[in-house]
């Protein structure tokens, strides 16, 4: 893939997470919202002021996405189920939703909410790479089902700007499919292969969709950010100064801001040396909009 390198790229949270996750923009408070997986954290940062704080999390509520709630606060995807969150105020977080994810070392990992206020996330074995991966919804009353599964790793959970289709890939496996969406009933169907990924040595991550239809996706391992047209066709290829960045989201004035959250877990301290902005948090004008984040419902 020809790489291009943007001017506009920059460091605007230098906070070296261990895994930097599922960046999202809230309009109500004019703030991103990221989480770093293993420390476990929910973190936001204020682009007008350029504060950047951190709620820790107890060992047990490690979070794999987080999907912003219409009656306040956050969903957190944990490995005891959905659970609503309000940093703002100091309780603990409340459980909405356990489905019984199948064992030691399961946890929910990339999620989303389509338009209608579901909230999508894909279940994985946090160290076994076996096809275990369960997708759920979780409704607006809080009822949860169980759409897809035989995956290893979900992630690049994200909706075309019509909503006709879904998208969704399998890091581990490199594969990236796309589905018929049913926003009524929140149903997929059609599953295709949107891209296929496994000719090459980066692996797809995290994505959105921008105002035109085109899904952004990152790639670990290869530190690619990848901008691919409705049809799976490579359109842009920018190379990132970070070995493993791992989700894009729109954000900032008029949703013209792409940030990107990025890992510096196994990587070689020598390696690690020479990468310091490995773990911090990206932003970059990639000259296109994005799409307002849609809130669960519940």
């Amino acid at each position: 893939m020809q790489a291009e390198i943007n001017a506009s790229l920059q460091c605007v949270v230098q906070g070296a997470d261990i895994l930097g996750e599922v960046p999202l923009w809230c309009d109500r408070t004019r703030q991103l919202w990221w989480v770093d997986v293993r420390r476990p954290a929910v973190q936001s940062y204020d682009p007008a002021t350029g504060a950047h704080r951190a709620w820790r999390l107890a060992p047990e509520m490690v979070t794999g996405s987080i999907a912003l709630r219409e009656s306040g606060g956050l969903v957190l995807a944990t490995p005891g189920g959905f659970y609503g969150y309000n940093p703002a105020q100091p309780l603990a977080p409340s459980l909405i939703f356990d489905p019984g994810l199948g064992g030691a070392g399961m946890r929910l990992n990339d999620g989303k909410c389509d338009r209608r206020g579901r909230f999508w996330a894909g279940s994985m074995h946090d160290t076994v790479r076996e096809p275990h991966g369960v997708l759920y919804r979780l409704d607006p009353d809080h009822s949860c089902h169980a759409m897809l599964d035989g995956f290893v790793l979900p992630n690049a959970l994200c909706w075309s700007p019509d909503d006709k289709t879904m998208y969704f890939a399998d890091t581990h496996n490199q594969m990236m499919w796309a589905f018929d969406y049913d926003l009524d009933d929140g149903a997929i169907s059609n599953r295709r292969v949107f891209k296929d990924w496994t000719h090459q040595l980066g692996r797809p991550d995290g994505a959105t969709v921008d105002a035109e239809g085109c899904v952004w996706h990152t790639m670990v391992a290869t530190g690619h950010l990848v901008r691919l047209d409705p049809k799976g066709r490579v359109d842009r290829v920018i190379q990132l100064p970070v070995t493993n960045p791992t989700c894009p989201a729109f954000g900032g004035e008029g949703l013209r801001t792409l940030y990107i959250t990025s890992h510096s877990q196994r990587i070689a301290p020598e390696r690690l040396a020479a990468e310091p902005w490995a773990g911090a948090l990206l932003s970059l004008d990639v000259g296109v909009a994005g799409l307002p984040e849609p809130r669960y419902q519940g």
